[in-house]
């Protein structure tokens, strides 16, 4: 999934560990558990197979948790992660005096939609 250095990164943030490290901890765990939420899917655990093998009396079959994201869901996932917690640590506050008001962020909704809709 997501690493602290990489949310850094992606904050442009530096490196080193720094004051904020807590803080971005808990963006992250936040906002694993807001899209798990939102999504209805999680991440697989470290090394937890994305697909069963069911092998019985002369038969074959693949179980895939519908639960758990795909690979390529977990890019969607991911860069879903990173604009939340972008949008997160640059508007701290739930309001922004002074400023237009908008509604953010529209991407995370676009995401969201190509995981919750049905595809063919």
């Amino acid at each position: 999934m997501l690493t602290l250095a990489q949310v850094k990164a992606h904050l442009k943030l530096d490196a080193a560990e720094g004051p904020e490290d807590d803080l971005l901890r808990l963006y992250l765990s936040t906002a694993v558990a807001t899209f798990e939420h939102t999504s209805k899917k999680r991440f697989p655990e470290e090394n937890e197979p994305t697909t069963t093998v069911l092998v019985g009396a002369a038969m074959l079959a693949v179980f895939v948790d519908p639960t758990v994201l795909t690979a390529r869901e977990q890019l969607i996932g991911v860069q879903w992660l990173l604009l939340l917690l972008g949008h997160w640590y640059e508007n701290r506050g739930s309001v922004a005096v002074g400023l237009n008001v908008t509604e953010v962020p529209q991407t995370c909704k676009a995401l969201m939609n190509i995981l919750r809709e049905p595809t063919l």
